[in-house]
């Protein structure tokens, strides 16, 4: 009996090539390992409209872990059957700190991304995926609006490529209650509720389909994988990962820009 029944992927720095795309290769063996009857999951930080359009086209199956762990989505129906979302008021005030600075960020709200003119035209530079155009809401002041509205939010996306407003913003919110600090790349924070992460959220997606952690491989290279990669039974590197991951991990595949996840999926199935 095969010891591993399933498979989760991270997709930026991972599953994804350096320009944001699925390779043929990629494809090719989570087909082949959903052939063989192991399930290939999505577990990525973006929000369940992003994760959709990729997992369809790298053919994975149909529930994953989106938003950092926040939630679980649906691949075939587009929404959210789970969420583990930020406190009311700590959301509020994380997102009046972040636009008071005047960060890039984007908040999100269940399927909803919710950014301000600002953001749309600084993440409207680079990113013209299907899924991100069709899930994002332009508003004068996201604070305000999830304060008005009274919105459960389950993630909060910072961007800055400059390292000392990076470290302002994290020291300022760690700590504070009802938040998590952390990051997937070297330019962002993303803050979530303290008891959401990728690994607890892994570990419900497991039981919905009937197997465990225990049986469960995963793939990821950033900070908010540690969780998971620690959860699993056998956790996986990428080249391109930090040395906190790899130290977590008790193999390491090559880089996302040589095809790092499909060769990891093609050892586990000769094995």
């Amino acid at each position: 009996m095969r010891e591993i029944d399933l498979i989760a992927l991270d997709l930026d720095g991972t599953a994804l090539a350096p320009d944001n795309t699925v390779t043929d290769g990629l494809r090719a063996a989570v087909k082949k390992a959903r052939e063989a009857g192991l399930y290939v999951v999505v577990a990525t930080g973006r929000i369940c409209g992003e994760a959709r359009e990729f997992a369809r086209e790298m053919g994975a199956d149909d529930l994953m872990v989106t938003s950092g762990g926040a939630t679980l989505s649906s691949v075939k129906y587009g929404n959210c059957t789970m969420r583990i979302s930020i406190p009311w008021e700590a959301a509020v005030r994380a997102a009046a700190a972040v636009e008071r600075i005047g960060m890039t960020a984007m908040v999100y709200a269940a399927e909803t991304l919710l950014i301000t003119p600002y953001d749309d035209m600084k993440f409207g530079a680079y990113k013209s995926n299907e899924g991100y155009l069709a899930v994002k809401q332009v508003v004068p002041s996201v604070a305000e609006y999830i304060a008005d509205e009274h919105l459960s939010v389950d993630k909060i996306f910072v961007r800055s490529r400059d390292d000392s407003l990076l470290r302002g913003v994290r020291q300022q919110l760690s700590g504070a209650p009802g938040l998590r600090v952390i990051s997937s790349a070297s330019d962002n924070l993303e803050i979530m509720s303290p008891i959401a992460d990728k690994g607890t959220a892994l570990g419900m997606l497991c039981r919905t389909l009937g197997t465990s952690l225990s049986r469960a491989a995963a793939v990821g290279d950033s900070e908010n994988d540690l969780e998971m990669l620690r959860a699993v039974a056998l956790p996986i590197a990428m080249a391109n990962a930090s040395d906190a991951v790899k130290a977590a991990c008790r193999r390491t595949t090559e880089s996302n820009a040589a095809d790092g996840a499909a060769k990891a999926i093609e050892r586990i199935l000769a094995e």
